[in-house]
């Protein structure tokens, strides 16, 4: 069976013959969510006793061969759940020994993987790229069952969903006021969705203005500045020094460079929380749970745990000491601070992942 978009998916569930193996995935982690509780309902009917859900950091492969063999006997479906199965935490013989398992599964079971905090792809040319570690599995799904990624949805198709979400509720919003609401959040649907339910609650049914949504959500910093940590997480020089010369473009003086060393600072310091979190085996939520993330920041542990794979801790720290220091210079010298934070970036950029820097 192809991929198919969530909306196909839940088509696909409400059918006589459901597929019996369904990967869902996606940026989009609200969509994500929403067609999980959609596919339990039509399956289930939302009984909770209806389903067997497994922790893929840590799946009892035992445990889940029997519920594989399971025939229900009082619900027509019986619901596997496999929540971010991650191939970093399971060995590559206990992945072999799941597939098999699942391509055995009994009669009127289902198999949903539900990828929530752990990243399966990247975008590459405006289009998901499914990372090596997930490729196997990603393929067995693909082939045996169904493929769902929920992608983020941009300023215009999010504009239309908050105008409906809005008129349900029994207010209104313009069409420019919904899509900058979407761009203030980075078009990040959960925090879209947490910020919509304070519009509304202030509104108290009549239409959101622009006065409500000046003072109730304040702009996240541009995107760019974001991709200029993830240039430099990633180890791309050139399109990390190409961003900061377009991001200080129209001013180089301090308070810019200031604001996009916060940045950076606070994206390290994201990455290296997520970083100890994964060593410790936990989820997003008690991740953001245990570092106080308020409810509209949890998406940015949810990125960091996508993006910090690839460093280790002592690089993290070296990289935040770095920044720390360039913010003290750029306070005390009279050093340029475009140059102070071009010579952070090719410093981080050199760090090994003993934490030690490249001095030749």
């Amino acid at each position: 069976m192809p991929k198919l978009t969530a909306a196909d998916l839940i088509k696909q569930v409400g059918t006589d013959s459901p597929p019996q193996l369904c990967f869902l995935c996606g940026e989009d982690t609200l969509t994500v969510t929403q067609t999980e509780k959609r596919i339990r309902k039509k399956l289930t009917d939302g009984d909770a006793l209806s389903d067997t859900v497994f922790d893929g950091q840590a799946p009892d492969l035992d445990r889940l061969a029997d519920a594989c063999s399971f025939c229900p006997m009082f619900q027509p479906y019986n619901l596997i759940i496999i929540r971010d199965l991650d191939p970093d935490s399971v060995p590559a013989a206990d992945i072999e020994r799941m597939t098999a398992i699942l391509g055995e599964i009994a009669p009127q079971t289902v198999v949903l993987v539900v990828m929530t905090s752990v990243p399966v792809y990247e975008i590459r040319r405006n289009e998901p790229s499914i990372l090596p570690k997930f490729k196997k599995i990603t393929a067995f799904f693909e082939k045996n069952g169904v493929l769902c990624i929920c992608e983020k949805k941009n300023a215009i198709m999010l504009g239309k969903q908050i105008i409906e979400q809005a008129r349900r509720r029994g207010s209104d919003i313009s069409r420019q006021d919904a899509e900058e609401l979407a761009g203030r959040c980075l078009c990040d649907s959960t925090l879209i969705n947490t910020e919509l339910e304070k519009l509304l609650a202030c509104a108290d049914g009549e239409p959101i203005t622009r006065d409500m949504l000046d003072a109730l959500v304040a702009a996240l910093p541009d995107a760019d500045a974001f991709r200029l940590a993830r240039a430099v997480t990633g180890g791309n020089g050139r399109a990390a020094l190409r961003l900061l010369s377009q991001l200080t473009a129209k001013s180089e003086d301090t308070k810019t460079v200031l604001g996009l060393l916060t940045i950076l600072s606070s994206t390290f310091t994201d990455l290296y929380r997520a970083k100890l979190g994964q060593g410790a085996a936990k989820q997003q939520q008690e991740i953001a749970a245990d570092f106080g993330y308020p409810k509209n920041r949890e998406f940015a542990v949810r990125n960091a745990m996508r993006d910090c794979g690839s460093m280790s801790l002592p690089q993290l720290r070296t990289c935040i000491r770095i920044l720390r220091m360039t913010d003290r210079n750029c306070k005390s010298t009279r050093t340029p601070p475009k140059m102070l934070l071009e010579q952070a970036i090719v410093r981080m950029l050199r760090v090994r992942r003993d934490g030690s820097e490249v001095t030749e």
